[in-house]
């Protein structure tokens, strides 16, 4: 949803105005090939704001699942998955992540994939370890005595308690996405077509000692910070809002 709006903005087209500053054609002044800046912000904003959020939502997917396995099934399948989940712990997410975009230049689901898949093993030892706390509930057990199977288990009884919870790793999930989002785009190892703010942070680099960085620098760092501010607000308000609940429950 958040990609297809990029359809509905103004093209974001190269012109004669190269590095004008702001003012009252280009409010927020043009790069190195004449594009408006406000128009870049614009479009990159969708992508940028979009990638992380489904990267998060992604990677929380992926981790509960195999947190459930892991809390389910106590056999060789669950010790698997932790044993998984602990290599990857040890192996730097971060360098392979590093490795693989600069292998593949992913665009816009292949950043999907690859942040999803190097990220998730974060998420399920403090899954599993509520999964566990809520499995060991009366009314599970109780519902388990009388026939439920384990998927019922989970979206009837256990996922409302971890709504709260849920929702708190969401947010630091999408928080640590925008960031390797962010330093992908900055180091030029994604689809040079992908237009995100921390791609124009790195068009900026150039001009760092010409006066044209305060209008391509600063824009795109504001919008970034502001997001990022506004998710670890969000955070914040979550994770107290789940150790209340966790209180109540207790």
């Amino acid at each position: 949803m958040f990609l297809a709006l990029v359809m509905f903005l103004p093209p974001y087209v190269t012109g004669p105005d190269t590095l004008s500053p702001p003012g009252r054609e280009h409010w927020l002044g043009t790069n190195d090939i004449g594009q408006d800046v406000l128009t870049g912000l614009l479009r990159a904003a969708p992508t940028t704001v979009g990638l992380a959020l489904i990267i998060a939502a992604s990677a929380l997917l992926i981790g509960f699942l195999l947190a459930a396995i892991a809390a389910g099934l106590r056999g060789l399948a669950g010790g698997l998955v932790l044993r998984i989940a602990d290599v990857m712990e040890i192996i730097p997410s971060i360098l392979i992540l590093l490795l693989f975009a600069a292998w593949v230049k992913p665009d816009a689901w292949g950043l999907v994939l690859l942040i999803a898949l190097t990220t998730w093993h974060d998420d399920v030892r403090p899954l599993r370890a509520i999964l566990l706390r809520e499995l060991s509930r009366e009314n599970v057990a109780l519902a388990r005595l009388m026939g439920a199977s384990w998927p019922y288990l989970l979206v009837r009884h256990v996922a409302p308690a971890l709504w709260p919870t849920l929702a708190a790793i969401y947010v630091q999930n999408a928080v640590q996405a925008v960031m390797r989002v962010t330093g992908l785009s900055f180091l030029g190892l994604v689809d040079p077509r992908l237009l995100t703010w921390g791609g124009m942070i790195q068009d900026a680099v150039d001009y760092l000692h010409e006066p044209a960085w305060v209008w391509l620098l600063l824009p795109p760092a504001f919008c970034l910070s502001a997001f990022l501010f506004v998710l670890l607000g969000i955070g914040r308000r979550l994770e107290e809002s789940a150790a209340g609940v966790r209180g109540q429950t207790l």
